[in-house]
């Protein structure tokens, strides 16, 4: 019975670690975009990066509503 308890209590501990170690405040930086290589143009181009994304979503939207 005591093999069994810790091969339970070893499973509970290995997976709340793993979910620990995962459960991090996601940071994002600006993305890097190179011009040449050297210059760093993404924090004067990092608002436009979403841009064509945000530009479809009306289109994503009428398409999911003639599915």
């Amino acid at each position: 019975m005591s093999r069994s308890a810790a091969r339970v209590t070893a499973a509970v501990v290995t997976s709340l670690a793993l979910l620990g170690l995962g459960a991090g405040v996601a940071q994002a930086e600006p993305p890097s975009i190179w011009i040449i290589p050297g210059v760093d143009a993404g924090g004067l181009l990092s608002p436009t990066v979403g841009l064509p994304t945000a530009a479809l979503n009306p289109v994503v939207g009428l398409l999911d509503a003639l599915s």
